[in-house]
């Protein structure tokens, strides 16, 4: 009887154990890349209020702009006046420095999105690195980036 009930579990273990015979969904599927787009607001540490639009601002719009070796790309903004607010952004391609400018100063800041693929053809922020140091970078309910700026 033991061994007729070993050999029964033996069975229904053996059976339970089935290999994937399933192929990698994305198989054969051919994907146009286009760089993720990086929606952002430069915020305050402790406070996150927004140094670029609103009461708070400290640095001026039209000022913010992304290097690329030798080129400059100017930075788009989204203005939403009813809120009182502005989002920022840029098609993140490898790493590119953040270019600052203020009143009395500008800032060249080294700016690291990194990336990781998502599904067959998609890409996805998942961390950044300000000056080489990680940074923890939340995201608002628009899912907007909150990039804490040391001014």
């Amino acid at each position: 009887m033991t061994r007729i009930c070993y050999l029964f579990i033996s069975i229904l273990l053996f059976a339970a154990c089935t290999t994937s015979s399933e192929k990698n969904p994305c198989e054969g599927v051919v994907c146009d890349y286009m760089a993720p787009v990086c929606k952002f607001k430069l915020v305050e540490p402790g406070t996150g209020r927004d140094l670029v639009y609103g009461p708070y601002a400290r640095i001026p719009l039209d000022s913010i702009k992304i290097l690329m070796q030798d080129t400059i790309i100017q930075v788009k903004q989204v203005i939403d006046t009813p809120r009182n607010t502005a989002v920022l952004y840029f098609y993140v391609i490898g790493p590119q420095t953040l270019r600052v400018g203020r009143p009395a100063k500008t800032t060249l800041d080294k700016l690291n999105f990194l990336t990781r693929s998502v599904g067959c053809c998609g890409t996805e922020i998942y961390s950044l690195q300000l000056n080489d140091n990680p940074v923890p970078v939340p995201r608002d309910s628009a899912n907007t980036y909150l990039i804490p700026y040391n001014l």
